[in-house]
């Protein structure tokens, strides 16, 4: 991974000390349900009632001011006549048809989702667009309400970091927005108060998989500890380790691992097929193990070096390689976007040591909504 340079710093700690010197936050406040902090990066979008994210069927939905003005890097448009929206880079677009509730590209691929409009305002089904997009989302809880987090490339603070920087001007602004209702509610004007959820809005406790549905944790070894602790946690659960040569050089790990029935995938390199030549030896020599499963890691470029190789690259739909699994919170957020999917799904967890708070939590919320977590085989 790169490091960021000083420059990349610098502008991160200039962000955090301008945010925390937004007004001060107002004291006692009560904290009112189904209301939502929604961001762009390092961008604190306005609380209003009539842009709130919401669930409805299981899926959360944020307004299109999310795609407007901000560096997304994707844009959106609306054709009134023909009563599309649609969301586009230079590159590629998703169109939704608002009477027929559908979603489909430019090449005629049809998705799961719609849009959903609620006031003249447009909102789109977020997992699916961060899907298509290449985009990444979060649910985090912070001092007053959840915030809903929509992050690029171009991110630079992670969700703690920029909870932290924004918790005065969050603070502030949630103390505003709960002065608002309470004029509205006594005549005295301002917004309005927010539009009741959907009946079921929130998604039901727990998510039900879809008969027969598997999943399939990927955990990234770090440290050996961090390895060693996730097993354990597993017990009888397997699931998809990703170990680097330097990891796979520690014979005693990579045999715990395939004793306790996980699979290793390397973690591929600048290497090409010399480093998978390697690691299949390191392999076989410290428990007779075949390698056949590598972990592309984003890289685009070596497909053909796995077919000439026999190998089978690991992807992952769901990418939560960058929010830690701290606790059952973390694990129910991460729930709700398996949720949405009603098809076999592999999930990046990120480093071992970063998914140990919440491992034992997301592994039994799985099991208690029928998902076989399984681990990834060629």
């Amino acid at each position: 991974m790169k490091r960021r340079g000083w420059k990349t710093r610098a502008w991160a700690l200039a962000l955090a000390v301008a945010l925390a010197l937004a007004l001060p936050p107002a004291a006692g406040q009560a904290v009112l349900s189904d209301v939502y902090f929604t961001a762009v990066n390092e961008q604190l979008l306005d609380l209003t009632s009539d842009t709130m994210p919401f669930w409805s069927g299981g899926v959360l939905y944020v307004p299109s001011r999310v795609f407007s003005g901000t560096d997304l890097g994707v844009s959106y448009v609306r054709n009134n006549t023909m009563g599309l929206v649609m969301l586009y880079t230079n590159r590629v677009d998703l169109r939704f048809d608002l009477e027929a509730q559908t979603a489909y590209d430019k090449r005629g691929n049809v998705y799961s989702g719609h849009a959903i409009e609620r006031g003249g305002t447009v909102f789109f089904p977020l997992d699916l667009v961060c899907r298509y997009f290449g985009l990444t989302w979060s649910y985090s809880q912070t001092a007053t309400v959840p915030l809903v987090r929509v992050k690029s490339a171009s991110g630079i603070l992670d969700d703690t970091g920029f909870i932290d920087a924004a918790a005065t001007q969050m603070a502030s602004r949630y103390a505003a927005y709960e002065k608002s209702l309470g004029a509205a509610e006594s005549g005295g004007g301002g917004s309005t108060a927010p539009a009741q959820p959907d009946a079921g809005a929130r998604p039901p406790q727990p998510v039900q998989a879809a008969e027969g549905q598997k999943v399939y944790l990927l955990l990234e070894a770090d440290a050996r500890e961090s390895v060693l602790e996730a097993m354990e946690i597993l017990g009888n659960v397997q699931g998809t380790f990703l170990l680097g040569l330097e990891e796979l050089a520690d014979g005693d790990l990579a045999r715990a691992l395939t004793a306790g029935g996980h699979s290793i995938a390397l973690r591929l390199g600048s290497g090409g097929g010399a480093e998978i030549e390697e690691a299949r030896s390191l392999l076989w020599q410290s428990s007779c193990v075949w390698l056949d499963l590598v972990w592309l890691d984003g890289r685009e470029d070596a497909d053909g070096l796995l077919a000439d190789m026999g190998c089978l690259p690991v992807t992952a739909a769901l990418d939560r390689g960058n929010v830690p699994l701290r606790g059952s919170a973390q694990a129910e957020d991460l729930l709700w976007s398996v949720g949405q999917h009603r098809e076999d799904l592999a999930i990046l967890l990120g480093p071992a040591g970063n998914c140990t708070g919440g491992l034992e939590a997301l592994v039994e919320a799985l099991g208690t909504a029928g998902y076989r977590i399984c681990a990834y085989r060629s």
